[in-house]
């Protein structure tokens, strides 16, 4: 079993010294700081560093290093601890091996759900630069066919007018039998026109209704694509959190 404490046991040393820079460290508060009651002295001829190696299969394993913090660091490398057994590297390696996949799997994954995201919001935007379009041109519909509307009105009111000219023109020709033959057939047939009149405005109304019928259920169709779209972005969110949980989860062993 490895020690963890802070004396240093010359026995357990495997007295290595290497030229080739050491394993990146890890904290480790029961060991840490100068080893001022160990003799060893780094290139700098200056006290050692209690360090620990995190990388590879030499994870876990104490190690003395130059202490140096300003300037480059010399490559003085003594381990304290007996290289570990192989089952215990080959775990590690394993270990490791699967960190370095899964961080590779979730970088690739990152560039997809990145991917995504973007043609996801690209496609809002064009959703919604159509949706202003289309508002626009509803508006412009709609104050069309207010025109309309008015002008009808105006066109019934003069209707409504012309045919009480007619019933006073009636009276007054009454006696004068071809006369009021001839302004009746008149009359029938401006009344006539007028009918087809109001049977093509009342055409023209039934065609703006339906019109704007079909604008609000294109712009119901719309809202249902945008929510579409705003549950598929929550759900790469969870996903975001699910590796983030993963990854967690791989830090633990390897921390154990």
């Amino acid at each position: 079993m490895v020690s963890w404490s802070d004396g240093f046991d010359s026995s357990s040393s495997s007295g290595d010294n290497c030229v080739t820079q050491p394993h990146v460290p890890m904290e480790c508060t029961k060991w840490s700081g100068l080893a001022l009651n160990h003799p060893a002295r780094c290139e700098h001829r200056a006290p050692c560093e209690k360090l620990v190696a995190f990388e590879s299969t030499n994870s876990g394993r104490r190690f003395l290093g130059c202490a140096k913090k300003d300037g480059p660091k010399c490559k003085y490398v003594e381990w304290f601890d007996y290289e570990w057994p192989i089952p215990l590297k080959q775990a590690l390696a394993r270990i490791w091996t699967m960190y370095e996949e899964e961080v590779t799997e979730r970088l690739r994954q990152n560039v997809v759900n990145a991917e995504e995201v973007c043609k996801v919001l690209e496609y809002k935007r064009k959703m919604e630069n159509d949706l202003r379009f289309f508002k626009v041109n509803f508006a412009k519909m709609v104050a069309d066919k207010e025109d309309a509307i008015a002008q009808l009105g105006n066109a019934q009111i003069a209707l409504s007018h012309l045919k009480e000219e007619l019933e006073k023109n009636k009276l007054v020709v009454k006696a004068d039998t071809n006369i009021h033959q001839v302004l009746r057939a008149k009359a029938e047939k401006e009344r006539d026109q007028e009918k087809l009149e109001k049977v093509k405005l009342l055409q023209e109304m039934d065609q703006i209704k339906q019109e704007r019928d079909n604008l609000l259920e294109e712009r119901e169709k719309f809202k249902q694509e945008k929510r579409h779209l705003e549950y598929i972005i929550g759900d790469l969110f969870k996903e975001k959190e699910a590796t983030k949980g993963k990854i967690r989860k791989i830090k633990e062993i390897v921390d154990e």
